[in-house]
């Protein structure tokens, strides 16, 4: 049986990264610039065939990923389990203010040593989207399959797919709009092909600077 890819793309620019705002699971909507990326990222998709499409249903993942699609037959579903981190205490409140008010706490976050008070683990972070991306696959065997989710979301079903350690989850960066591609082998076996691929958004303006936990 042929492999499966798996195209992973996260969502365009929002509002909430203009003001460096741990979003979360709170809504916030995508800038023109956002609307923009996710645009061109359909427009680099031109060519590909993609067999079935899954976002997250927060609606900067869900509209980024309509834009993606645009006049494609293909349906999408929302798959809750590709949020964004829950970040309880912090949800929707701006970086800034967290690190003035409590910088070993975040600082041990950034180092995978503790997570938001009242929030979601890594690790639950983790199994919660690898399982989600799993599933999808063992779907499509097969198939190449579009997937719009989160920064943090990403990073961490990534490291739970390739086996790093929990230490590791923050090991890689996730710009809005990126292409990241996988492939799943018949035997189980997941290959990182491409990483944070933002050749198709280098024509815009200058991206609006945002701290790396959104």
């Amino acid at each position: 049986m042929p492999h499966t890819r798996v195209l992973i793309a996260r969502h365009g620019e929002t509002y909430g990264n203009i003001d460096q705002l741990f979003c979360g699971h709170s809504e916030t909507e995508l800038t023109p610039r956002g609307i923009a990326q996710a645009r061109a990222l359909g427009d680099r998709l031109a060519e590909e065939t993609i067999d079935a499409a899954y976002a997250s249903d927060l609606s900067r993942a869900a509209e980024t990923a309509r834009h993606i699609l645009r006049e494609r037959t293909v349906p999408l579903a929302l798959e809750p389990r590709l949020r964004e981190m829950h970040y309880g205490d912090w949800e929707a409140r701006p970086g800034k203010e967290l690190y003035e008010a409590h910088p070993e706490l975040l600082r041990e976050f950034a180092e995978c040593r503790s997570v938001p008070p009242n929030g979601e683990t890594i690790e639950g972070l983790r199994v919660r989207t690898a399982g989600a991306v799993r599933d999808v696959v063992m779907r499509h065997q097969g198939a190449t399959l579009l997937l719009v989710s989160h920064g943090n979301a990403i990073m961490a079903m990534l490291s739970e797919l390739l086996g790093m350690p929990h230490s590791a989850t923050w090991s890689f960066w996730f710009d809005n709009a990126s292409l990241t591609t996988l492939r799943f082998s018949e035997n189980g076996r997941v290959v990182m092909v491409a990483g944070n691929d933002t050749a198709h958004t280098r024509h815009l303006v200058e991206p609006t600077p945002a701290h790396l936990i959104l």
